[in-house]
């Protein structure tokens, strides 16, 4: 899989005003969230396929990276529960579309 694209796209979504620097500003779009979870669930591993080094930065700082935002959503009395969803949901996918040990 030509893994460019993804990573173009996630790599936009940390720019400013991307979906990942509107969640460290403690701004949750749910539509949006729907957006980077395509984005997840677009890619496709091949078993023995090796990944570019910044595909797997991004990927690997997700969980944590959203984690930390949780608190801000509390602070700001934001859609904290649809916000944990999604957290969840971007746990999942990664699960799928990387394995567990």
């Amino acid at each position: 899989m030509d893994f460019s694209g993804i990573i173009e796209r996630l790599d936009a979504e940390w720019d400013t005003n991307g979906f990942f620097d509107r969640v460290r500003n403690g701004s949750y779009d749910a539509n949006r969230a729907q957006d980077i979870l395509e984005i997840l669930r677009a890619i496709n591993i091949g078993e023995d396929e090796l990944l570019p080094k910044r595909l797997v930065a991004l990927l690997w700082y997700l969980p944590s990276f959203l984690g930390w935002q949780a608190e801000r959503f509390a602070e700001k009395s934001g859609d904290r529960s649809g916000y944990e969803r999604f957290v969840a949901d971007v746990h999942n996918t990664l699960e799928e579309v990387l394995g567990t040990p």
